[in-house]
């Protein structure tokens, strides 16, 4: 070999018309270190291979992110909406005349919002009435609900909800809140 005084030199004792003749090295120290210019196939190959599962793995977990907030958001509108059905059934408990009490014939409105449809089942399970008032007729009879008889005037009229609202996406349900709450219409 015949070595030239740069520390990079071509390789003079290789055929040219063999692959090798393309090689570069460097000499460090007694050590030489061979190089091939430019990339091989198979290194492409690689590189695209690795840039493809790292994509893949970034598609993922985006679609994943998306999924995750268009949830939160379903389940937050899904809790506003409980909230206004509790309302809503308080007031219809206070509208209607005292000798018809609300039970599971209250129905709240259903609502669509960006194609979600809302809705809710209310069932009264529980009024809370001073002991010997009977606001439902003779001894409550006109009512199907329980009636618990108090002895405090505070609590008088409370009544127990069990509210189950489900939001349905395509007629999938995907979220569904049941909530028991004692209220005072």
């Amino acid at each position: 070999m015949v070595f030239m005084s740069l520390n990079k030199r071509q390789c003079f004792d290789c055929n040219q018309n063999d692959s090798a003749s393309h090689r570069t090295f460097f000499r460090k120290g007694s050590v030489l270190i061979f190089f091939k210019k430019g990339f091989g196939l198979w290194q492409a190959i690689m590189i695209i291979l690795i840039i493809s599962g790292l994509m893949v793995v970034v598609l993922k977990y985006s679609r994943i992110a998306a999924e995750h907030t268009a949830d939160t958001y379903v389940r937050e509108q899904l809790e506003l909406y409980l909230n206004s059905v509790v309302e809503m059934t308080l007031l219809e408990i206070s509208l209607r005349p005292k000798t018809n009490c609300v039970t599971n014939d209250y129905s709240p409105a259903t609502v669509t919002k960006k194609k979600v449809v809302y809705s809710a089942n209310v069932d009264v399970t529980k009024y809370y009435l001073l002991s010997g008032v009977s606001e439902f007729g003779v001894n409550n009879s006109l009512c199907s609900a329980t009636i618990v008889d108090i002895e405090s005037e505070e609590t008088h009229g409370m009544v127990l909800l069990e509210v189950e609202a489900l939001a349905t996406v395509d007629g999938n349900v995907t979220s569904r809140i049941l909530r028991r709450t004692l209220q005072r219409p």
